[in-house]
């Protein structure tokens, strides 16, 4: 802990990246002259210590491409600390919502970097779902996945995820997700933590990458406002799937049958009834044949 709290200068301000649930996240190099992010978690929440736990038990023992490293963790008294590898360009959300002065470009990600990234979260995804006792992340949103140099996708935050096994013999009756991203059938009370709605929050995610809405936030369509996995489920109805794609994006990049495929994955991920939607291994072998 004294190091921990050396390298983070006394967990400053200064130094927060991010704040992930029930905590926040800094910056930090340590001694050895490794960066990585450490995330301290609020000591007086009863949900920041079963995240703890959540996050040990789950991300401790995953190694894919395209899930965050936990590199160690730290428990001290009340102090609970989780230390992950550091990806260098943040969150999804800060790149293509936020003014970094650094990355002054980063809002305008071409359509093929856009594509590379859904492709990425959709891998790490199947790689959850697929395992011996499968892993359901249930706050899949554009916030908990992170771009390095590359732009590779690696999702992260895995304080809310259940291994399947136990959500099957304790039905959660709590409400886990983030509003747009949360699945239908949670508004029927539903709250178990299933496969399919992660799904459905990577439909909803691909919409939102490519169309650059807050899913959160309602739109506008012919004089209604409604939500955005309706509007965009209208707008496909209707073949205006390029007008969908976010406006900076260069329309020559843009090849008219490749993007109505993506739109149409997109859509059957957030079907409205979970039985309807794919498992995630489909999802990765239909985003593969959209060419690269």
């Amino acid at each position: 802990m004294a190091e921990l709290s050396a390298a983070t200068k006394n967990f400053s301000s200064d130094l927060i990246i991010g704040d992930g649930s029930f905590g926040y996240v800094y910056k930090a190099t340590l001694s050895n002259g490794i960066t990585v992010a450490i995330k301290k978690l609020d000591p007086n929440a009863f949900q920041g210590l079963r995240e703890f736990r959540a996050e040990m038990e789950t991300l401790g023992k995953l190694r894919h491409p395209n899930i965050v490293k936990i590199l160690g963790f730290c428990s001290s008294g009340l102090d609970r600390i989780l230390i992950y590898e550091f990806i260098e360009r943040g969150s999804l959300d800060q790149l293509i919502y936020g003014e970094d002065q650094e990355n002054p470009d980063g809002r305008f990600l071409c359509w093929y970097t856009r594509k590379k990234i859904v492709r990425g979260i959709a891998n790490g995804l199947a790689y959850l779902h697929g395992l011996d006792t499968p892993i359901i992340h249930r706050d899949i949103k554009a916030s908990n996945v992170l771009l390095d140099r590359d732009f590779e996708a690696h999702i992260s935050d895995f304080g809310l995820a259940r291994q399947i096994e136990e959500s099957q013999t304790h039905v959660s009756t709590q409400v886990a997700g983030t509003m747009g991203y949360m699945p239908p059938e949670y508004r029927e009370g539903n709250t178990a933590a299933t496969v399919v709605a992660d799904v459905y929050s990577f439909g909803v995610l691909m919409i939102e990458i490519a169309t650059q809405n807050r899913p959160n936030w309602p739109v506008r369509f012919e004089g209604k406002v409604i939500g955005l996995v309706e509007w965009a489920r209208r707008m496909v109805a209707q073949n205006r799937e390029i007008e969908m794609v976010y406006q900076k994006i260069p329309r020559d990049a843009l090849i008219e049958e490749e993007v109505k495929e993506y739109f149409r994955i997109a859509c059957m991920c957030s079907g409205e009834g979970s039985k309807e939607r794919p498992a995630m291994i489909q999802v990765v072998e239909l985003l593969n044949q959209i060419s690269t």
